[in-house]
């Protein structure tokens, strides 16, 4: 089934214990599409860039078989961010700069997402994820939806959650799966404790929700079920940068082939979620997933399952 992105296109300046690299190709729309694109032959993403968008970066995206029709080009810049990570905190990106804090001009004072393009139809099923964005455009996309998504992934962050916690608690008796991180989860719950993070988080209206766990993994939870899954054991961790988008590609990309809602499979799409995530975080920006092959993914799959057999 036909699974739709929307998110951010941007360029990423990051430095780590392995160096500074900058103007990467990032943004949480192009690490999701990518990771999806291993899983899902028909991923669509749709986002705003700029007019200094290189156009070989949207090639990239077209040669991974994901269908851009979505992408609409402003006449501003493209969003750019800025961070590092400290040796001892690799979970936790430290924000140096962005185009917001700097005052530029940029796509996203002016972008309203759009749910379809103009020769799209409209009727297909389709899943949805809504990677991280203004919870006002969420929710209009959302009403936007009418009959045609069968499932909807959510997405959001610190930003949103401090700044317009209304808008987000709004959306989620709206979808079907929160994905967000253990800090996002407490800061939306008001409470430390993981368990009682997801009881809280279930009384809001969540149906499903998983909280990223970094370097230590990831909790998927459904009513009293929680499933606690490890990240793999890496040589190295280049940049987390998109790791947690390539997740949510790697478990959308997977669960929107299947045509069963059995617990199982979203266990297994967890999977699939963390083996992407894995392959993020060996190098720079995207640099490893674009070119990954689907032996290399099953690959890893199995390590992590041998990795959690008893």
């Amino acid at each position: 089934m036909k699974l739709k992105v929307v998110g951010v296109l941007a360029y990423d300046s990051i430095t780590s214990e392995y160096g500074k690299k900058d103007n990467l190709f990032g943004g949480s729309a192009t690490h999701f599409a990518i990771a999806a694109s291993y899983l899902n032959d028909s991923v669509h993403i749709t986002g705003g860039i700029g007019n200094d968008f290189k156009t070989d970066d949207l090639k990239t995206l077209s040669c991974k078989g994901i269908n851009i029709n979505g992408i609409e080009r402003l006449n501003e810049n493209t969003f750019r961010w800025e961070g590092k990570y400290e040796y001892d905190s690799p979970n936790d990106a430290i924000t140096i700069s962005n185009s917001i804090i700097k005052g530029e001009d940029n796509v996203l004072n002016s972008y309203k997402p759009k749910l379809f393009s103009e020769k799209e139809n409209k009727d297909e099923s389709y899943f949805l994820f809504l990677a991280n964005g203004d919870p006002k455009h969420q929710l209009e996309l959302i009403n936007q939806t009418k009959m045609g998504s069968k499932f909807i992934g959510l997405d959001t962050m610190d930003f949103w959650i401090n700044n317009n916690i209304g808008d987000v608690k709004k959306l989620f008796p709206l979808i079907d799966i929160l994905i967000i991180n253990e800090n996002e989860a407490k800061l939306i719950s008001k409470e430390n404790n993981l368990k009682l993070c997801i009881s809280k988080l279930n009384e809001m209206g969540i149906k499903r929700m998983i909280i990223k766990l970094g370097n230590y993994g990831m909790i998927y939870s459904h009513r009293e079920e929680i499933f606690f899954l490890p990240a793999l054991l890496l040589d190295k961790v280049v940049d987390p940068t998109g790791a947690g988008d390539s997740f949510a590609g790697g478990f959308m990309g997977y669960l929107s082939t299947i045509n069963t809602s059995d617990e199982i499979e979203f266990k297994n799409a967890c999977i699939y979620g963390t083996v992407m995530a894995s392959f993020c975080v060996e190098d720079f920006g995207i640099n490893k997933t674009v070119n990954l092959s689907k032996e290399e993914i099953e690959s890893r799959r199995n390590l992590l399952l041998n990795q959690i057999k008893i």
